[in-house]
């Protein structure tokens, strides 16, 4: 994940924890993502280990009393934020009894408040019954930062049902925001094939491509090659949204190991595309692996080029100050050679 997407799913989170608008923290885009973490983290634990001892006193009555009594007096009475504070210090089945008497909404604005760190048993002994209509409201409300904090701790029949209720934008924005991306290849693992063509255009027709390459990222390659491919073979306005986005954003560092990914045929595919061969898009795509020493990222793209682009990519290749650049420059030249390896070495 580049710093820059990594930074701005993190101002996101904070945004929503501290129940601010989207952008309101933006003058935060330069602090680096792993700061903004901790940040994130030790305000949650500041607002959920206010009032322990209180909360303590709740969850010993919730014990005592019915579940439809307890249920009726949270959602009357107590509220959703009330009830997400005091839900880690009730018995995991005791807190899922009552659930299943509360209300979607009620469920929902509750779980907008929980730290699933604090309530993990309870999360994954919570019914289909219950994730789907939660989830589908949660994704309605554009709850993307909410719902991504749970996967983690969702079992996958839960996970797989909470996905069929979402949109392929609301999957889109939710993966972005991800706690723990690395659950990500996991979780789409468990998507049906048929719809990842569906979310890709999505992607493409929402202006989410660096959602979409941030979530390709972070999977492994075994399942990462078959959707680079499906990138491939996008319609050609498609693949020029994907460049026109990834241009804007400056997020050619997320695009290149998709590319790399793509299979021989797939690569050919999508190196013929126009829009890769305007010169001021190939020079972006070369100063990008040259500032990040990516070159063996690049290279599957430059090879797969038509010749006279390939011809042009190398000279500006052997433009950059780098000792390897005139090896790769003159690799990438010859058309019949691979110009993987040797430069590399």
């Amino acid at each position: 994940m580049s710093a820059t997407l990594e930074t701005s799913a993190e101002i996101l989170k904070l945004e929503r924890l501290l129940g601010l608008d989207a952008g309101d923290l933006g003058f935060l885009e330069v602090v680096p993502a792993d700061e903004l973490r901790t940040l994130r983290s030790r305000v949650t634990d500041s607002i959920f280990d206010a009032g322990g001892e209180a909360l303590a006193r709740v969850g010993m009555a919730a014990k005592l009393l019915p579940s439809a009594l307890v249920a009726s007096v949270a959602e009357r009475a107590f509220g959703p934020l009330l009830c997400a504070r005091a839900a880690a210090t009730v018995v995991p089945d005791k807190a899922i009894d009552v659930a299943k008497r509360l209300s979607p909404d009620f469920l929902a604005d509750t779980t907008i408040e929980l730290d699933p760190r604090r309530v993990a048993a309870i999360i994954a002994g919570v019914p289909e019954s219950l994730v789907v209509p939660v989830a589908a409201e949660l994704g309605r409300r554009g709850e993307h930062v909410t719902m991504g904090r749970f996967l983690a701790f969702v079992p996958d029949h839960a996970i797989a049902a909470a996905m069929g209720a979402l949109s392929d934008e609301a999957m889109l924005r939710t993966a972005f925001v991800l706690e723990h991306k690395e659950a990500l290849d996991h979780a789409v693992g468990l998507l049906p094939p048929e719809r990842m063509p569906d979310i890709l255009r999505c992607a493409s027709e929402n202006d989410l491509w660096p959602e979409a390459l941030d979530l390709l990222d972070h999977l492994a390659p075994a399942t990462r090659g078959p959707i680079a491919d499906v990138v491939a073979g996008l319609d050609e306005t498609l693949v020029q949204r994907l460049v026109d986005a990834v241009s804007a954003a400056g997020i050619w560092e997320n695009l290149l190991p998709v590319v790399g990914a793509m299979g021989a045929e797939s690569r050919l595919q999508i190196a013929s595309r126009p829009a890769f061969h305007e010169p001021r898009i190939l020079s972006e795509i070369i100063d990008a692996a040259a500032q990040g020493e990516s070159w063996s990222d690049l290279l599957p793209l430059i090879e797969a080029l038509p010749s006279a682009v390939r011809r042009h990519a190398a000279d500006l290749v052997a433009a950059y100050d780098d000792p390897r650049a005139p090896d790769i420059a003159a690799a990438i030249r010859n058309e019949g050679a691979s110009a993987t390896e040797p430069p590399l070495a």
